[in-house]
């Protein structure tokens, strides 16, 4: 267990040199905040970005001590996460498929499913590369199972927990499972063991609300941001939702994991596959019922349950194979193999749009790369920090999605870096990509517009309204 962890960290340590290496939007205002924390010319406030999460930032806050090195540690930490998914995966599908090579070839391809779940920029591979928390939660899901088919109660409560700081659909199973520990498993019958269930309760409350509540007297901030974006639902959110959930995982990963339920209920009443089975169907009904409830319901909010949905569909074509070599009498080993040769090769036009975007994602990140390393430039040329933001009330912006990354590289909070132009200040302008969004949109007031630095794509310009003459000698030059 301790070399497959090792390992993971080794090669995650290595694709950040191999893989293009950035954060993306969310990760970067996790890195901020983490460096807010212990640096004395900066006050932490959890604000001017996306939605908190307390996980994250147990690793960036570290990470903030070692200064420039913070960004590329966590994509590595979020990275291991990842390598820990597709290597539990594999663990997990071999041993429900029954192990051998049948088993093993099972978890190969369960594992790459977990890398063409999802799409665009709600995908796996997406959130690998981009150091996103995502990654992560697939393997808190493949691993709480395997901890609860060793019975290792306390490992997969602390493996639950640790996921219920990454996202809240994770709480009803923490609470359902301490309850039961509590009551029916005799090793938490000890004070001790006790503290810890009641431990991995609270930490959720304070991890997710007094942060927040500390720095800006919200409490619910989290849930305020996620409610506050709408999603792209469309008219009808239940057939948007839901349609969502059903695209995460590939097609005939569902079908064949339907499959698996019925052959391992009617053959053998398996009840670890119907146990993983209903879990995956309480993940949909917590996911559904939140999005109804106004939550967003980004396909991203289902990837543990179609990770486990694409582990129970390598367990169904794993079976097929073997009860089709089972009815073969004497030819039951090549038979077995045709078929599980035949049905995952069958898999494979169902791929072809996903393996494209895997292979997008890889072009997409080096792109990113490239415009966050010249917006680092553009910072230089524009005088650094003391350039762009001379007075405490100077103000800067950017493209959208580049307001977290450029906090970071001028050290300052997300609240003096916005994503319009409302005031007298310096617009960093790139240009319309996926990546850093559109351009920051300018008050029509800013009539004056002069150039001050220009670095690869982007350009750096001050902008001042003629009639606030007296109050721009604060906007950076």
């Amino acid at each position: 267990m301790l070399i497959g962890v090792l390992a993971c960290v080794v090669l995650a340590a290595l694709s950040a040199v191999i893989l293009p290496t950035v954060p993306s939007y969310d990760p970067w205002s996790w890195i901020v905040w983490g460096h807010e924390v212990f640096d004395p010319h900066t006050s932490f406030i959890v604000n001017g970005g996306p939605s908190w999460k307390p996980l994250p930032m147990v690793f960036t806050t570290i990470y903030g001590l070692l200064g420039g090195a913070a960004p590329t540690l966590w994509v590595i930490t979020a990275r291991v996460g990842g390598l820990l998914a597709l290597w539990g995966t594999w663990k997990l599908t071999n041993r429900l498929a029954g192990g051998g090579w049948l088993g093993a070839f099972a978890g190969v391809l369960a594992a790459i499913g977990i890398v063409l779940t999802g799409r665009h920029d709600q995908a796996w591979y997406y959130y690998f590369l981009h150091g996103t928390s995502e990654a992560i939660l697939v393997a808190v899901a493949v691993w709480v199972v395997d901890r609860l088919l060793d019975r290792r109660h306390l490992q997969a409560y602390l493996i639950m927990a640790a996921g219920g700081l990454i996202r809240p659909e994770w709480w009803p199973f923490l609470g359902l499972y301490a309850i039961w520990l509590w009551f029916r498993e005799p090793a938490f019958k000890s004070p001790g063991m006790r503290l810890v269930l009641l431990a991995g309760l609270a930490v959720q409350p304070i991890g997710w609300f007094v942060p927040p509540w500390i720095t800006t007297g919200q409490p619910f901030l989290a849930a305020t941001h996620a409610a506050d974006y709408n999603g792209h639902l469309g008219s009808n959110v239940l057939r948007s939702i839901l349609a969502r959930g059903v695209r995460d995982q590939l097609l005939p990963a569902l079908i064949l994991a339907v499959v698996a339920v019925v052959i391992g209920w009617v053959r053998d009443r398996n009840r670890a596959i119907v146990a993983i089975a209903a879990g995956i169907v309480g993940w949909w009904v917590v996911v559904v019922g939140e999005t109804l409830d106004g939550y967003p319901g980004l396909e991203r909010f289902f990837l543990p349950a179609a990770a486990l949905t694409t582990v129970l569909g390598a367990v169904g074509l794993a079976e097929l194979a073997r009860l089709a070599g089972g009815a073969a009498g004497s030819l039951r080993r090549p038979v077995t193999a045709g078929v599980a040769v035949v049905l995952a090769a069958a898999c494979i036009p169902f791929s072809i749009t996903q393996i494209t975007m895997v292979r997008h994602d890889e072009t997409f990140a080096v792109q990113g790369v490239h415009l966050l390393d010249t917006l680092t430039q553009a910072v230089a040329a524009a005088g650094g920090k003391a350039g762009v933001l001379p007075c405490p009330s100077s103000f800067t912006a950017v493209n959208h999605s580049a307001q977290t990354a450029l906090a970071w590289k001028l050290g300052v909070t997300l609240q003096r870096v916005g994503t319009s132009m409302r005031a007298p200040g310096v617009d960093f302008v790139g240009p319309k990509a996926a990546q850093i969004g559109g351009p920051a949109k300018i008050d029509p007031r800013l009539t004056h517009a002069e150039t001050v630095a220009r670095a690869g794509p982007w350009r750096v310009v001050a902008l001042t309204d003629p009639n606030l003459a007296h109050g721009t000698a604060c906007v950076g030059h």
